[in-house]
């Protein structure tokens, strides 16, 4: 079953064979490499249509021991790279002062284009054969599957020719790696420091921003909250952080990859997708060579890597030195734009829940039902629990972090208040500046403001579309049901469960 020693098979898994491997190759070269599949625009950027559109899921497979079929398909796999020309780029995953990953990318030399995304989306590194983490991308391959090996950490994509894939194959190991050997947790959320007045004083706020795609993460993370000098917010990351058990967070990527269906509404992310410098894909071109953002005609799941520096207020630097703030940003229909959620605890157990709603880009049959995924993140490689009592952890040992859940749907259903980004931003502000007065909320189980810093604040309470009734009804039926999904995980600590 085994190719000659474990030994070898270690070492075809992070390194295949190749007939010659093109290595050390700069930004400039790989745009090159990758010419034959672009499409022309007046923009000047590298743009790119893909076969498989968006992350594949169903096809990933975690392996911890190969089975005879795993091993028959990876030497099929190998017995074909022999004779193929593959292309190797070294990164650095996170800033150099903080004792960061190396990972290695392999790909066959005709889909050059998601080398090219690689190196601009992390940290380039001259060409080493060792690394810490190891991704193989084979998109040519008929058959899809991602195989994913914790122990050996690398992973193989077969039949899918999706940056984000690849992306997502590295930084998930990545992940893992934090939760496994750094003590601290691999996290889908922004991060972004605010510098804001409190009373007479200009304080400095650390913020992790979390959420499932399509619940404002990205827009949160971002904006500049209008903060005029000396106030003001520096972005660090959009997607990916390390929290360590000190509080502090750590970046891992150089630039950003964006979704791209919604920055014509959004004036710092089109700016940034409308940099030359921008790698698109999945965009829209018209035929007078106009890149449009608006045309979903390919896909609603259009994304950029973007460079950080064509983003208003990033800067060189990637880590914050300290969490202050961490938000749970959500859609949902039945609670307020905002909530302090009282203890570790219970932040470990919204954190456990995940919690947003279908929208109609995932199934319009659907919009409006509960979608929950542990930690924000469908990226977490096993043993979901531990990530669950990791952060419980890390937050009391850590007690300055404040938890917040945010609600970026419609208050009173489907047809209520909508809650705007201006909406969510001036509760941000209320946070920030400390001007907002909580009060307990006996039927939802954690702190409301008293009142909203907006106008018309009523029509953002749940009670003005609701009876007391109803609303308790809604209300003990979603604890209910949020009680009984984190009871599925053995394992989880039961003073998180308790804590709902």
């Amino acid at each position: 079953m085994m190719l000659q020693d474990e030994d070898n098979l270690q070492d075809l898994l992070r390194k295949p064979v190749c007939r010659s491997l093109l290595r050390d190759l700069t930004d400039e070269e790989l745009r090159a490499l990758a010419q034959h599949e672009a499409v022309p625009n007046q923009q000047g950027a590298s743009l790119y249509v893909t076969r498989i559109r968006s992350r594949s899921a169903a096809f990933t497979e975690t392996h911890y021991e190969l089975n005879e079929d795993t091993l028959s398909l990876l030497q099929q796999v190998w017995g074909y790279l022999r004779w193929q020309q593959m292309i190797r780029v070294s990164c650095r995953i996170g800033s150099p002062q903080v004792a960061p990953l190396q990972a290695n990318l392999y790909v066959t030399r005709r889909y050059a284009r998601l080398a090219q995304m690689f190196g601009a989306n992390f940290f380039p590194e001259a060409d080493d054969d060792y690394a810490d983490i190891t991704t193989v991308v084979v998109p040519e391959w008929h058959q899809r599957k991602i195989l994913v090996f914790p122990r050996a950490k690398v992973t193989y994509i077969l039949g899918s020719d999706y940056y984000g894939e690849t992306k997502m194959a590295t930084l998930r190991m990545a992940m893992h790696v934090a939760r496994e050997e750094m003590r601290g947790l691999g996290l889908h959320a922004g991060s972004k420091l605010v510098r804001i007045q409190q009373g007479d004083q200009l304080v400095e706020k650390g913020l992790l921003v979390f959420g499932l795609s399509g619940t404002g993460k990205t827009t949160i993370t971002t904006d500049d909250f209008h903060l005029a000098a000396p106030e003001g917010v520096e972005v660090l990351q959009d997607d990916i952080n390390f929290l360590l058990p000190d509080g502090k967070s750590l970046g891992t990527e150089r630039n950003f990859y964006i979704k791209t269906d919604n920055v014509s509404k959004q004036p710092p992310l089109l700016a940034a997708a409308t940099d030359p410098q921008a790698i698109l894909e999945n965009v829209w071109v018209n035929d007078d060579g106009e890149v449009n953002f608006d045309n979903h005609a390919i896909s609603t799941n259009g994304r950029a890597v973007v460079p950080r520096s064509a983003i208003p207020n990033t800067s060189g630097r990637i880590d914050l030195s300290r969490v202050d703030v961490m938000f749970f940003n959500m859609r949902r229909y039945d609670i307020p734009p905002v909530g302090r959620l009282v203890s570790p605890e219970q932040a470990a157990a919204f954190f456990m829940l995940g919690e947003s709603t279908i929208t109609s880009a995932d199934d319009p049959s659907r919009v409006g039902q509960a979608k929950r995924v542990v930690g924000f993140d469908p990226f977490v490689v096993d043993n979901p629990h531990r990530n669950g009592n990791r952060i419980l952890q890390i937050l009391r040992e850590n007690p300055h972090i404040r938890c917040y859940v945010l609600s970026t749907g419609r208050v009173g259903g489907k047809d209520g208040a909508n809650i705007t980004p201006q909406v969510t931003f001036a509760c941000i502000e209320g946070i920030l500046r400390d001007t907002l007065k909580w009060t307990y909320d006996d039927v939802l189980g954690y702190e409301v403001p008293e009142a909203l810093p907006l106008p018309d604040p009523e029509q953002y309470q749940p009670r003005t579309h609701l009876t007391q009734e109803e609303y308790v009804a809604t209300i003990t039926a979603l604890r209910k049901e949020r009680k009984t999904h984190l009871e599925k995980f053995s394992g989880l600590a039961p003073e998180i469960l308790a804590a709902l």
